[in-house]
């Protein structure tokens, strides 16, 4: 197994040991502290920390040979072996930055070393009189774009050169705004596990410990709850569930955000057309209705620009609601598509028995005999099982003449041969911007669809909806959105 372990350098990472306690480097003069750690390199020494620490920081350097330690990397190598490291260091002229601890990345690296890592990858994003951040200039106000591609060229390329089977990140040193770059761009570059590691400082504790590193608990700061919510709405309301539960996703580990995280996870496998667990309290994302369901997703598809999902959709819209009303008259077979009617339907719906006698028919009674929608199987288990065709002009036989409902037939007319070869060519071919410009124009042209693009707008849709018991069925994704959008706008609870 090769871990990789990524470190950046602050100004606590390498202490001064004097007398068996360890000492800060003053932050005013950090730099030419260091500077002089250079200049007496062989005249220094890494010992284990001690754990008691003095309360000022130091800003001289005594006589004689210095003694350092490095706290947080050594509590961190108690915790991983790694087989590479890469440091992360600032190189800034004591002149121009007193505060930098420019030499703090050559004394982890012989930790490092000392401690059995072979290969150590040391990369400076900032050097000589350079600043982090710009704040005359907008894009570079938080963090310089260049001192950005410096940390992911650094990351993105050693992680490519090591090939490590785990990263683990120690990056709390130095300025929070690197610290927590670096760690999103570890987590974008690298696809094997990471983790984090903090390191709190032992010596607050009461009596003084050694520092350790314990693995970070990923807690979302508050900002993120905000944006994550708001990104997620833009998307629902653009049809997008499953774009919305990316964004909610990394968030929902967390109980206090899972109130919210929770009902986006429910529209993603309503999206999904997978089940819906039973805590869901939003009654339409589980409607008992198919039809209803079908529904809302040609409207989602179509905000979403789904041109293949909301045709195919569309026609399946038909079929559900035809069987919402068959499933109520027929019981299925167990093992077989086949059904029994809890009223047998009349004669002049099923269609010839005997097939000998079929053909002793003339070809217009033939396809008469073709048009009707119910087929006799089998008589077994004390009832009579059909094979029911739903298919085209069966489909209206069936809305017409045995449900006898008109808004259905009307429906099912609107999805004539035309329509339903065009769910065929959406579903096995690849949908082109002529093919999809196409399917547009003719699903508008039937009056299933819009002239922008909506279909619980439509007569012929609502009326279908009316007779299956929704009353209002132009307000189904409105009303969805708005339930949505106020459980995302709900207080946090504390």
């Amino acid at each position: 197994m090769s871990e990789m372990l990524i470190v950046t350098c602050g100004q606590t990472d390498v202490q001064l040991v004097v007398d068996g306690v360890r000492h800060d480097l003053c932050k005013k003069c950090c730099a030419a502290l260091h500077d002089e750690i250079e200049r007496r390199t062989g005249s220094w020494r890494l010992v284990d920390p001690p754990n008691g620490k003095a309360a000022s920081p130091i800003d001289k350097l005594p006589e004689g040979e210095l003694i350092l330690c490095t706290p947080r990397l050594d509590a961190v190598l108690r915790e991983v072996v790694p087989t590479t490291a890469l440091v992360l260091e600032t190189r800034c002229d004591a002149s121009a930055k007193p505060e930098d601890p420019r030499f703090a990345g050559a004394i982890l690296e012989s930790r490092l070393r000392a401690n059995g890592v072979g290969t150590v990858h040391r990369h400076a994003f900032l050097k000589d009189a350079e600043h982090y951040d710009n704040r005359d200039d907008p894009r570079d106000a938080v963090i310089r774009r260049v001192v950005v591609q410096r940390l992911e060229h650094a990351v993105r390329d050693t992680i490519e050169a090591v090939k490590p089977s785990r990263v683990v990140i120690a990056a709390k040193g130095g300025f929070p705004t690197v610290t927590n770059l670096v760690e999103a761009i570890v987590r974008l570059f690298a696809s094997v596990p990471v983790e984090a590691l903090e390191v709190p400082d032992g010596t607050k504790a009461s009596p003084p410990t050694a520092d350790r590193a314990v693995s970070r608990t990923s807690v979302p700061e508050p900002i993120a709850s905000y944006q994550a919510r708001r990104t997620a709405l833009v998307l629902i309301a653009k049809g997008n569930l499953l774009g919305a539960w990316a964004i909610a996703e990394p968030l929902h580990t967390d109980d206090i955000e899972r109130h919210w995280t929770q009902v986006i996870e429910w529209l993603a496998r309503f999206a999904s057309s997978l089940p819906i667990p039973k805590a869901c309290d939003i009654r339409v994302l589980s409607h008992a209705r198919m039809a209803v369901r079908a529904a809302l997703r040609v409207e989602l598809a179509l905000r979403a620009g789904d041109i293949p999902g909301a045709v195919h959709r569309t026609v399946a819209f038909f079929e559900a609601a035809l069987w919402d009303y068959l499933g109520e008259k027929t019981s299925r077979h167990a093992t077989r598509r086949q059904f029994k009617f809890h009223e047998p339907p009349a004669a002049e719906l099923v269609r010839e028995r005997d097939a000998s006698r079929l053909c002793e028919h003339s070809k217009a009674k033939q396809q008469e005999d073709r048009k009707r929608p119910f087929c006799f199987e089998e008589a077994a288990d004390g009832a009579d099982w059909y094979r029911i065709d739903d298919s085209e002009i069966c489909a209206i036989q069936i809305a017409t003449r045995y449900l006898r409902l008109d808004s259905l037939a009307k429906l099912g007319q609107a999805m004539d041969r035309d329509i339903r070869e065009l769910r065929n060519d959406v579903a096995h071919t690849e949908p082109t911007s002529a093919l999809m410009d196409n399917a547009r124009h003719r699903m508008q042209k039937a009056s299933l669809w819009s002239s922008s693009d909506t279909f619980l707008s439509q007569p012929l849709v609502q009326d279908a909806l009316r007779e299956l018991g929704e009353s209002h069925p132009e307000a189904l994704c409105d009303e969805l959105l708005d339930r949505v959008r106020r459980r995302l706008l709900a207080p946090l609870q504390p």
